[in-house]
């Protein structure tokens, strides 16, 4: 992970959601995640890749993914964009380039609830 970009790799991206789906059926039964915090950078880094002027149905998708190296919960942050066929697709930097000729990335920089709580919430 880049702590610079706050982005990470695709190939990283694919082991947390994976590890995610290999753990998630026993996962809750011992691990408490509420909500997640997310940085206003990975969204505004995801808006910059979909273009300066988005549709009105635009929208961004979040996988649930764990890091196996610390088992921590996180949301792995992609840009979609609606094909023809009205489904919408990730923007992935196997995809190569978005429309304005960047290269697509897979964000993270999310932190779970607990430990990152607010504990004045009535939502905890």
């Amino acid at each position: 992970m880049s702590v610079q970009d706050k982005k990470i790799s695709l190939a990283t991206a694919k082991q947390w959601t994976q590890e995610w789906r290999s753990v998630e059926s026993s996962y809750n039964s011992h691990n408490e995640v509420n909500a997640f915090l997310i940085p206003i950078q990975d969204l505004q880094g995801v808006l910059a890749e979909m273009g300066d002027n988005p549709a009105d149905d635009a929208c961004v998708r979040a996988y649930l993914a764990v890091n196996p190296s610390t088992n921590e919960e996180k949301l792995v942050i992609v840009g979609t964009q609606k094909d023809k066929t009205g489904v919408y697709r990730d923007l992935l930097p196997e995809n190569a380039e978005n429309a304005e000729g960047n290269v697509n990335s897979v964000w993270d920089f999310t932190k779970a609830c607990p430990p990152m709580c607010d504990d004045r919430s009535s939502l905890n």
